[in-house]
């Protein structure tokens, strides 16, 4: 996947390179902990194609949610082995995750704010395509300084939702 966005009319799309095989309309497939079943393919010139060769870009509709930028788009034989293996990737990020905020507890942050040794600018960053999001959260990782640490806590695509302002109010985070 080279670049995800959340098209209004056509929902999500991914913009992908095929490396190996070709991919046609109506195969099932998994990318990242997201699967579907190619509704259409569209070239780089807006044409719409019933199969892509490989060294061809094209764009993917069928999404069931937006993928992340790099993520291996794979064909599988049938739409249910496809669910299946894109839940058992959603529970083990999930899992990811959980065992990286469980680094550090509420309690020893506030000890080390108290001390003055760590202070926090948490950020939510929404952006309109996934490769966008992605090089901005690189390059405000990168502006942290010793008297303040920026902190992505939540990335996405598309407008800003009730969640995400829920979740700016409650983490005390500025929306980007």
């Amino acid at each position: 996947v080279l670049e995800a966005e959340l098209d209004r009319g056509r929902g999500p799309v991914a913009t992908v390179l095929v490396q190996n095989g070709t991919s046609r309309v109506g195969d099932s497939f998994i990318v990242g902990p997201v699967f579907g079943k190619v509704r259409a393919l569209i070239d780089d010139r807006g044409r719409h194609v019933e199969e892509a060769l490989p060294a061809t870009p094209v764009e993917v509709l069928g999404l069931g949610s937006l993928p992340q930028a790099g993520d291996q788009f794979q064909v599988v034989t049938d739409l249910i082995k496809a669910k299946q293996m894109a839940l058992y990737r959603e529970l083990k990020a999930r899992e990811a995750a959980l065992a990286r905020s469980a680094r550090l507890t509420l309690d020893q942050l506030h000890e080390q704010m108290k001390a003055g040794v760590v202070k926090e600018l948490d950020l939510i960053l929404k952006a309109d395509v996934h490769g966008s999001a992605e090089v901005l959260a690189e390059t405000l990782a990168k502006l942290s300084i010793e008297k303040v640490k920026v902190k992505i806590i939540h990335s996405g695509v598309g407008a800003i939702t009730e969640s995400d302002v829920l979740l700016a109010s409650a983490s005390n985070a500025v929306i980007i």
